[in-house]
């Protein structure tokens, strides 16, 4: 009997300093984890757009994004993130937002899935979404009893718990922005975990990519082995909740789908057709940001494609220049991975003629060194050191020409079988 009473109460004093134990490593776990993640500095809550509202939307630019740089390397290429721009809205919301779901709801889980390590942290994503957009555009999404309201779109959204549908479908009917969430998981590595990705471009679909390592995500990604591997898992790591940041990447198409440009179409060796006009090639910029979760502790990636029309630009100074270097010089991975063969011969002569008329304009010189702009990653008209004043920007060209500026989506043309198209 003693001996029976002695294990017994060995037990309980053994399962006492398990528990003193326990709690003091998740102590020094959330002492870790706070140490790691989450600066001195909290972040800011954005300033509100009181005069952007539904009406005013339909013109409203954002800021032009230039990501042109020579010479040409491949980086991260990051810049701070001002948290007023993490969702940046602009005339072609609604078409985005209608566009993406319609991809969605063709092609399932193609594009949008969550593995289940993953819910947690696309719940938290929308509602870190419907925080910011309510804070940052008070005119343009309002919260109600059961949700939301989009005077956009016109839509009420029932964001009460437990959910109706995923939480990566509100996520996608509220912003224009793709987004991948990762999260680092027991081996120390980071994985993707939940994505809803309508609008790649390209080649990239959700299923063979999802419950993969970052090292897998970017098997196609030029010099990614040799560059950018040990660096992007490390920094990764060290990713603070209150250091979100941005960059930008591009490539040049003729056309404006959101799921996949036709130079991604096109067979191998084939190349776009002589007759494509000019006027519809455009460079896409993927304007990309990165920022993690504060309770789940993902890292999200978000990525908003826009176009700009190689036409609007041919008057800002040494853009068709930087193009043409680009297209011809750059890293032969590079001009592989963008399609650039595709289209160079053709496009090269339509290049020459701007570079020679900003020559003839005086905007340039013949020998000017060519050279990235000191305004990088916007255009040479907008001032990076202003904050945004809510006005939205126009490009000089169009108001300078008293023209209206084209609208590259067109009008959106619906068909109840096959949904709205671009």
């Amino acid at each position: 009997m003693q001996v029976f009473v002695s294990l017994f109460l060995l037990a309980v004093v053994a399962s006492i300093v398990y528990i003193l134990t326990s709690n003091r490593k998740q102590q020094r776990q959330q002492s870790d984890y706070k140490s790691k993640y989450v600066s001195d500095e909290p972040l800011p809550e954005p300033t509100p757009l009181w005069d952007l509202t539904p009406e005013r939307l339909k013109t409203y630019d954002d800021r032009p994004w230039r990501p042109f740089r020579w010479p040409y390397h491949q980086t991260m290429s990051i810049f701070k993130l001002d948290i007023n721009h993490w969702l940046d809205m602009d005339k072609w919301y609604h078409r985005y937002v209608t566009e993406k779901m319609d991809i969605i709801r063709r092609t399932g889980k193609e594009y949008c899935d969550t593995l289940p390590d993953g819910e947690d942290a696309a719940e938290e994503l929308l509602d870190i979404v419907v925080d910011h957009l309510t804070k940052r555009y008070p005119r343009l999404f309002t919260r109600s009893p059961i949700g939301l309201d989009n005077h956009v779109t016109g839509e009420k959204m029932d964001l009460r718990r437990p959910l109706k549908e995923p939480a990566l479908h509100y996520v996608a009917r509220l912003a224009k922005e793709d987004f991948y969430l990762v999260k680092k998981r027991d081996d120390g590595r980071h994985y993707l975990v939940a994505a809803v990705v309508p609008a790649p471009g390209g080649f990239f679909g959700v299923q063979n990519k999802i419950g993969q390592h970052l090292d897998v995500i970017h098997t196609e990604v030029p010099y990614y082995e040799e560059k950018l591997k040990v660096s992007m898992e490390r920094w990764f790591a060290r990713m603070k909740v209150s250091d979100p940041v941005e960059r930008a990447s591009w490539f040049i198409c003729w056309d404006h789908e959101l799921s996949c440009n036709g130079i991604y179409s096109l067979e191998d060796g084939a190349t776009v057709p002589s007759d494509t006009s000019f006027s519809k090639y455009n460079v896409r910029v993927c304007r990309q940001t990165l920022r993690r979760l504060p309770k789940s502790n993902a890292i999200i990636f978000s990525n908003h494609p826009i176009f700009y029309s190689i036409e609007e630009m041919k008057d800002e100074p040494f853009v068709p220049s930087i193009l043409k270097k680009v297209v011809l010089e750059g890293p032969e991975k590079i001009l592989k991975y963008k399609g650039f063969e595709k289209f160079d011969q053709h496009l090269v002569p339509y290049l020459d003629s701007l570079i020679q008329r900003q020559i003839d304009l005086g905007i340039i010189k013949a020998d000017d060194p060519i050279k990235t702009s000191k305004s990088y990653p916007f255009a040479d008209w907008y001032d990076i050191a202003e904050k945004h004043t809510g006005k939205g920007y126009t490009n000089p060209y169009w108001a300078k020409h008293d023209l209206q500026m084209p609208e590259p989506l067109g009008i959106p043309v619906h068909d109840e079988k096959k949904g709205p198209k671009l």
